[in-house]
């Protein structure tokens, strides 16, 4: 009787051994694209056994750290969804796409998953257009907002084969821009030069600059404003059958694609066009301004983004309802645009003094009407230097003056 017991004992020490061999902990990290610097927190990941159909979840915090215990030898798949902001998704996503549909590029994994927008497990036409609707009206893709890795595997020794990490991205981020920890790609930087007057309730026109030469093939441009204070009526831009939206404080602007002909814009040259009113929100003291999104890019005739943009634009300021008169860019090169404002009807003439207090030019604009109107200023004859600029404005209360300093550059 003792050894039976004695064997009962051993037998189940055995099967104890057994079963603690046989049980044991995983986990990882939920990375960006797999990138070790961009872990994604916030993911709810699923542990399924394909056998019993047992699933256990964990959500990652800020380090991305996921990590399952008392996992048994078997088969399993490793999924991720979250309800984390998305973002990301540029033109220069599109024109991956593009070039991988015609062979051009071919892409990653990882690149495969970010572009498959529609879900049907091929990169098609569908998805090239699923981007360029998302960028320009926020279309959502067919697949949600997010992308995750899943990953099926054995375990039986928990040292083979078993995953340490689970790779995540936005949908249509094919190039990786995405950084989980901002939620945003960082701003491009914009000059603020000059000033545009404008009163409440006033028209007006700006324009964003290049400071530096470009030549590109494509652009996927965002817009940043106060829509509060600032109503977009149309845009401007270079390039031939551009498409753009206004949506909330964002203007998104699409054009071109990896076959289209370059256009060049010289540095101090007009970028975007900016036609407008302000609200009656925007009263005395107050101040606008233009910037431009992290999404925003440009594409070169090799279809590689174009880096080191630098652009400038006038900061809008309010003012009171008066004749108004302002110039951009400025400093300018061969010519400049002159911006008036005027309150009533009346017959208008600008001139051009030197530094010295010469009449070097005049323009006789004739009727005038009251309202917001531009004049093209031909700088060509004009040597480098200071000039003043003064508008004349006569009607039935009299004659109204108003003066600017202009610079022309070499």
């Amino acid at each position: 009787m003792k050894k039976t017991l004695n064997l009962v004992a051993v037998l189940l020490i055995t099967l104890l051994s057994l079963h603690t061999l046989t049980a044991g902990t995983i986990g990882g990290k939920v990375l960006y694209q797999g990138d070790s610097t961009r872990p994604i927190g916030n993911v709810t990941v699923a542990l399924k056994n394909l056998g019993t159909n047992a699933i256990q979840t964990f959500t990652t915090t800020g380090n991305g750290i996921y990590q399952f215990s008392n996992v048994v030898n078997g088969n399993y798949k490793l999924t991720g969804t979250t309800a984390n902001v998305s973002g990301g998704v540029t033109y220069y996503d599109a024109v991956m796409v593009f070039l991988n549909i015609i062979g051009v590029y071919q892409f990653s994994p990882m690149e495969f998953l970010g572009s498959d927008v529609n879900g049907s497990g091929t990169i098609t036409w569908s998805d090239y257009n699923l981007i360029i609707s998302h960028l320009l009206w926020g279309t959502p893709f067919p697949v949600g907002p997010w992308r995750f890795e899943s990953p099926t595997f054995t375990i039986s020794n928990f040292k083979d084969g078993v995953p340490h990490g689970l790779g995540g991205t936005c949908s249509g981020d094919v190039g990786g821009t995405f950084v989980p920890q901002y939620n945003n790609t960082p701003a491009l930087p914009v000059a603020q030069t000059g000033t545009i007057n404008v009163g409440c309730g006033e028209p007006f026109t700006t324009q964003i600059i290049t400071n530096k030469q470009l030549s590109i093939t494509g652009a996927g441009i965002v817009i940043t404003y106060p829509s509060e204070l600032l109503n977009i009526e149309s845009v401007d831009f270079k390039g031939t059958d551009y498409q753009y939206s206004i949506d909330g404080n964002k203007i998104n602007i699409v054009w071109g694609n990896p076959k289209t002909a370059a256009i060049n814009f010289a540095s101090g040259e007009t970028f975007v066009t900016l036609h407008g009113t302000t609200t009656g929100a925007f009263k005395a003291g107050m101040a606008a301004n233009f910037g431009l999104d992290g999404n925003t890019n440009l594409i070169d005739a090799s279809n590689q983004e174009v880096k080191n943009l630098s652009f400038a634009t006038p900061l809008i300021q309010a003012s009171n309802a008066t004749l108004k008169l302002s110039n951009f860019p400025n400093p300018f090169t061969a010519s400049t645009k002159l911006s008036v404002f005027n309150t009533a009807d009346g017959v208008a003439k600008v001139e051009i003094f030197s530094a010295t207090g010469q009449l070097v030019k005049t323009i006789a604009i004739g009727d005038l009407s009251a309202g917001y109107h531009e004049i093209d200023l031909d700088a060509s004859q004009l040597a480098p230097g200071y000039y003043v600029c003064r508008l004349h404005l006569q009607n039935t209360v009299g004659e109204t003056t108003k003066a600017i300093r202009l610079v022309k550059s070499e």
